[in-house]
């Protein structure tokens, strides 16, 4: 394996997983079951991935016996793993029942973790009870201290958090990240090179840009929803599939964010209509 390969970050992030204890099912969908077939997709196709982090909304709410079951099911993944919270998640009933969860030193779920180059910060946006999540000053100023430390190993940014900082011009913009300006000022004055950040909470996939920073969404392991956007009425649809996971891969000057199916109800075309698309080879870089 050449240097370039051996220097490229592979990230892995999960969100909006929504288990409930075994045999339920929520809005029709056994969610379970699904994300087995993430964890098996992550295993098939990404055994290499440096970090795999599930970003919130891990329950639907809040069973002990759902994160139980979260626990089984991700033990059949190898790879180096972080859990965060979201607004289904209660952050007590969590680290009562977690082993070795994240931690910072004020008991919020969130930390960071140095891989090749990169600082991955992980945020805690949960507020328990509330559908909109937020950054109090205690995660506002920990985050100004991780920030100001990458800055000065000389670490490109990696941020994730549960609820979504940009504006999608959906009406799921009411219950996004609350004073989403408070965060975007920290970022901005720290000065350190953020190259991307990854939410979920919206269940859609988007890509843009927050404030400057390169912002994307995914769908995650619960349903789907279609854009919604200003000037529509009615209802907006919800779809039962693509079930996603993102894929980061970054070198410190290339960051791509691949969004991966592991639901998916397109059908697969005959490879036999693109032999162009055997056996390609991949761009020399080093």
């Amino acid at each position: 394996m050449g240097t370039y390969t051996d220097n490229l970050l592979k990230l892995i992030v999960m969100s909006d997983i929504h288990l409930l204890p075994k045999g339920e099912v929520a809005r029709g969908l056994d969610t379970a079951p699904r994300f087995v077939t993430a964890i098996q997709s992550v295993n098939t196709l990404h055994n290499d991935a440096d970090l795999c982090v599930f970003a919130g909304d891990i329950t639907e709410k809040s069973d002990v016996a759902a994160y139980a079951l979260f626990d089984e099911i991700r033990a059949g993944n190898d790879s180096p793993q972080r859990v965060m919270l979201g607004n289904h998640d209660d952050r007590n009933i969590y680290l009562e029942n977690a082993t070795n969860p994240m931690l910072d030193e004020n008991n919020f779920v969130e930390g960071y973790d140095d891989i090749k180059g990169h600082r991955i910060l992980m945020l805690d946006s949960s507020e328990p009870g509330k559908l909109r999540g937020g950054l109090c000053e205690q995660r506002l100023s920990w985050t100004a201290e991780r920030l100001a430390e990458a800055k000065a190993l000389g670490l490109k940014i990696i941020l994730l958090l549960h609820h979504n900082p940009c504006a999608l011009q959906m009406p799921v913009d009411t219950y996004r990240l609350a004073a989403p300006e408070e965060l975007l000022k920290v970022l901005h004055d720290s000065g350190a090179d953020i190259i991307q950040i990854v939410a979920g909470h919206c269940h859609i996939t988007t890509a843009g840009s927050w404030g400057g920073y390169p912002c994307a969404t995914i769908s995650g392991n619960q349903h789907s929803v279609e854009p919604f956007l200003r000037g529509r009425t009615g209802q907006q649809d919800c779809y039962a599939a693509p079930a996603q996971y993102a894929v980061i891969m970054s070198d410190g000057v290339n960051c791509a964010v691949h969004f991966q199916s592991y639901v998916n109800e397109s059908a697969l075309m005959n490879p036999d209509l693109f032999p162009g698309k055997a056996d390609q080879k991949f761009e020399v870089i080093d």
